[in-house]
């Protein structure tokens, strides 16, 4: 018996229907749901980054150490993924190097960083992988990205030790050596340029970020 156009048009949204209802089990599905990337803004006060670097005449002088504040930056990563997710970005205030020695303080922004030319330093990630969890909220990672300093943007490698804590604040530790000459920034020297400091720096930071609203830029 030939159907007619009105009861054709019932069965065919009658499929649509349990097709719909299907795709909806299927899409909310707990299991099926991704999770939801956490982003966290750098707290700038809790944060501190650290320069290490071989003084001149380091047989007697030894090493410098000073710090710069970060003005600003960002952590975000799905727990779900991370290596396909995770970010990170920071930007820290080339003119606020302190080592509690003015003279040296004055050479190294001034004269080393060129502060006035380029008053930012900046890193940005690009890959985390060799991710090893070491509990449901803590584990290590190898994080690669680009450092821009002095105007200049060279690839980064650093271990990174990282943790999420019950309060929901993210927290990272790691340390990074680099030749900072390849950024074309000088070597400080004393005695009319005759003695020179080391040309490798050793940076270690430890970032505090806690949740934010709104997404990396």
């Amino acid at each position: 018996m030939k159907k007619s156009a009105n009861e054709i048009r019932a069965v065919f949204n009658r499929v649509l229907m349990v097709l719909g209802a299907a795709f909806a089990l299927i899409a909310f599905e707990p299991g099926a749901a991704r999770a939801a990337v956490m982003r966290f803004k750098i707290d700038v006060d809790r944060s501190t980054v650290s320069v290490t670097v071989a003084e001149p005449a380091a047989w007697i002088r030894g090493e410098a150490t000073g710090t710069f504040k970060i003005i600003d930056g960002a952590v975000s990563f799905d727990r779900v993924n991370i290596s396909r997710t995770a970010r990170a970005r920071i930007l820290i205030d080339s003119s606020s190097y302190n080592s509690y020695n003015a003279s040296r303080d004055r050479y190294v922004t001034e004269k080393s960083l060129e502060a006035d030319k380029y008053p930012t330093i900046g890193f940005e990630s690009s890959s985390v992988v060799g991710i090893v969890m070491t509990s449901t909220n803590e584990g290590t990672a190898i994080v690669t990205g680009y450092l821009t300093l002095h105007g200049e943007s060279h690839a980064m490698t650093m271990s990174v030790h990282a943790t999420l804590g019950a309060d929901g604040v993210f927290t990272g530790d790691g340390e990074v050596k680099f030749n900072y000459e390849d950024f074309g920034v000088k070597v400080p020297a004393v005695l009319f340029h005759t003695l020179l400091a080391g040309d490798e720096a050793t940076v270690r930071f430890h970032i505090v970020a806690t949740a934010a609203a709104t997404p990396l830029q």
